[in-house]
């Protein structure tokens, strides 16, 4: 992940930005910016555009309209689409925006459709939508945590594209039911099992069980009623819990079972225990350490 936190040439200094790019996730872009007096020029992107505001009011022209997006709204532009920006207000506007390298949609609307279709676009520069919205603001905070796994990013990456375009692209693909896959995730949970120590990602589980990202997912929720992040979270739980019982120290069990850090480790123990992992070393008498 590469950060820049510093103001953006022209901007006033009640202006605050923090641009990050993340070339494991594709060279995903995300902005997280408050804006008081930015105008942006007219320009356009080679890949799309989709945010949400969280405070305040962003207008735009956008396909010979002049349109605007509130709290809780959702802006988006296709690429090459030409626009501008400006504040609607002296309050200004802040919102989080991911920027999406070119293609990378509509390489996941074809995994999605598991054929060669063309790129959705979408109509409208504003969408209502407050669920799709908190989803949105949801995924552009973890992906700023280092604590959040690359896996997890990925899949709800792709969950946010699906839901995207079902829910607002002119021509949508419809649900696909998992067929029979057990034997492939039957082997995907082994192969997790095996190397969940590891920084997993949707192409190494993928390549293991011959499906595409989306099918994967779709299948392994399917047959196990968890994402394969959620079940990479609660076997590194799991195998926390057995280094703990051979009387590991709880800072180097959370090295060894996969976790970003310590406090990584309580987190997710207490959502699968409902217990932290010093109150399960306590109970034995183990190092708390």
């Amino acid at each position: 992940m590469d950060t820049d936190s510093r103001q953006n040439p022209g901007s006033t200094s009640e202006d605050q930005t923090l641009f990050s790019r993340f070339p494991e996730l594709g060279n995903l872009e995300i902005l997280h910016a408050s804006y008081r007096k930015q105008e942006f020029q007219p320009h356009f992107h080679e890949g799309h555009v989709i945010g949400v505001i969280e405070k305040g009011c962003l207008g735009f022209d956008y396909r010979g309209e002049k349109v605007a997006a509130g709290p809780g709204e959702i802006n988006i532009a296709d690429p090459g689409e030409v626009h501008n920006g400006f504040a609607l207000s002296d309050r200004g506007w802040q919102y989080r925006m991911f920027y999406l390298a070119p293609g990378q949609l509509h390489t996941a609307y074809e995994e999605i459709c598991e054929k060669s279709c063309s790129m959705p676009f979408f109509k409208k520069g504003v969408i209502r939508d407050p669920g799709l919205a908190r989803e949105i603001h949801s995924l552009h905070r973890a992906v700023q945590d280092p604590r959040v796994s690359i896996l997890e990013k990925e899949s709800r990456l792709i969950t946010l594209v699906l839901n995207l375009v079902r829910r607002h692209a002119p021509e949508s693909p419809g649900p696909i039911k998992p067929g029979k896959e057990k034997r492939s995730v039957a082997r995907l949970r082994s192969y997790i099992n095996d190397r969940f120590h590891a920084g997993l990602t949707l192409d190494d589980l993928g390549r293991e069980a011959g499906l595409s990202k989306y099918y994967l997912l779709r299948s392994f929720k399917a047959h196990t009623g968890m994402t394969p992040h959620a079940y990479l979270s609660f076997v590194r739980a799991g195998k926390a819990r057995e280094m703990m019982d051979r009387g590991l120290a709880i800072a180097e069990t959370a090295q060894e079972a996969g976790f970003f850090d310590q406090s990584h480790l309580n987190r997710i123990f207490k959502k699968v225990f409902g217990i932290t992992p010093g109150q399960y070393a306590a109970s034995a008498g183990k190092p708390k350490k």
